[in-house]
């Protein structure tokens, strides 16, 4: 690591080099960690987290600091990075996997902002990241995945909502709306799915976040 530091700081390696150094330390990381899946869960997991850390990291450095991807290949590069983090969660059958993946996905927009703040990309791209979640829903019941989801998803909606009804006076309000719906309409989904596919009843955590989100989709369409 040293070597590696020194030779970056005297220029030794490149750019792409260091980009590829980083792919390649992430990867051997998710070896290891696929290698010890059997006998030890959790320190494969913790392994498997820093991998899936390392390739965003380095994707992110490489388009802000190298800028050796455009946004859009750069974007896309993620977006691959978090569906196989989603998959490799189900996989292994860990909830902190999922939840990492859910983290990573959600920071992709920021960690690739240039500041233009589009905002139709931004929630057309979690309304994606979501109906991942709602997928993954069918197959795990992780309750804190889908709470964690709601929470992040309305927290960067509302920040939007309010940043631009109150400080810019510029809502484009019938966009507004129309993303308001589709995150309701998400997470009634997220919020039924598991009780339609097991049977079960409604819990309270359950009801709570359907009147949640019924209560904070009125909010914003009001």
């Amino acid at each position: 690591s040293y070597f590696v530091k020194y030779a970056i700081d005297q220029n030794w390696i490149n750019e792409p080099a260091r980009v590829g150094i980083g792919i390649l330390a992430g990867t051997i990381l998710l070896g290891f960690a696929h290698r010890l899946r059997t006998d030890f869960k959790a320190f494969s997991s913790v392994l498997v987290a820093g991998a899936i850390s390392v390739f965003y990291f380095t994707i992110a450095i490489a388009f802000h600091e190298y800028h050796l991807f455009s946004q859009t290949v750069a974007f896309v590069i993620m977006v691959v990075i978090t569906i196989f983090s989603c998959l490799i969660s189900i996989s292994y059958n860990r909830l902190e996997l999922a939840i990492l993946s859910m983290i990573g996905g959600f920071a992709v927009p920021f960690m690739l902002s240039t500041g233009e703040g589009n905002y139709v990309v931004l929630f057309t791209y979690l309304a994606i990241l979501n109906v991942g979640i709602l997928a993954i829903g069918f197959f795990k019941n992780w309750k804190p995945l889908k709470i964690l989801a709601f929470l992040f998803t309305f927290l960067i909606y509302g920040a939007w909502f309010f940043k631009e009804y109150y400080w810019y006076s510029d809502m484009p309000h019938f966009g507004a709306w129309v993303f308001a719906l589709i995150f309701y309409l998400i997470f009634v989904g997220i919020s039924f799915i598991s009780q339609i596919r097991d049977k079960t009843a409604f819990k309270p955590i359950d009801l709570g976040l359907l009147m949640l989100n019924t209560a904070l989709f009125y909010i914003f369409s009001m």
